[in-house]
């Protein structure tokens, strides 16, 4: 479920421009929860706050624009939209394949802002949804493969069929309280060592 934009941090190294864009972002509705003129102070802001969306200069004293860029993008939390003075079209791109979630070229229309921020943290969602997706896709995928292979030692060593050796599984991960994942892990990793015993003895 999409979750409405709401608060958003402004960093750009002109003071006037910070003081524009605040007004702005509160006339069209938004909560701003913090500006920077630099950005080190930019990155700290994002920690602190963690915003929703951050408008971002480009060219930025202390800490460039583009590395903000790279730290936020590592944090999970913020959709970042680019802004530059610049007719870029090369900036722009580089900011994108960057992990940007927009790009705007100043001076903007009040609600050209609204369409750019909104159309940012959507894209933001949308990306982050289907990172999650891969996450979990992965984590099953793994789960399932370790599985397949804790049972194989089962039937091989116990004489299970495949599904008393799956019941099996199950119980011990709800009888140990752990993930059913680590349980055919340990299994694993008793077989591989008691293999290696094994052939020293040989």
């Amino acid at each position: 479920m999409a979750i409405p934009l709401e608060k958003i941090a402004i960093a750009d190294d002109e003071q006037s421009v910070l003081l524009l864009m605040k007004e702005i972002v509160q006339d069209l509705g938004y909560e701003c929860v913090g500006i920077a003129q630099n950005g080190a102070d930019a990155v700290e802001l994002v920690r602190r706050t963690q915003p929703q969306v951050l408008l971002l200069d480009v060219h930025m004293p202390v800490l460039d624009g583009m590395k903000v860029l790279a730290q936020i993008v590592e944090m999970k939390t913020t959709a970042v939209v680019m802004l530059t003075g610049d007719p870029d079209i090369e900036l722009a791109r580089r900011a994108m394949d960057a992990g940007a979630s927009g790009y705007m070229q100043k001076p903007m229309e009040s609600m050209q802002i609204a369409a750019i921020v909104e159309s940012a943290w959507h894209r933001f969602q949308t990306i982050h949804s289907l990172q999650e997706e891969k996450k979990a896709l992965d984590a099953a995928l793994e789960t399932r493969k370790l599985t397949e292979k804790a049972k194989g030692i089962l039937m091989e060593q116990q004489g299970f069929s495949e599904d008393d050796a799956h019941k099996c599984l199950l119980k011990m991960s709800q009888d140990q309280g752990i993930p059913l994942k680590e349980v055919c892990r340990s299994i694993i990793q008793v077989k591989m060592l008691l293999g290696k015993k094994s052939k020293r003895a040989a």
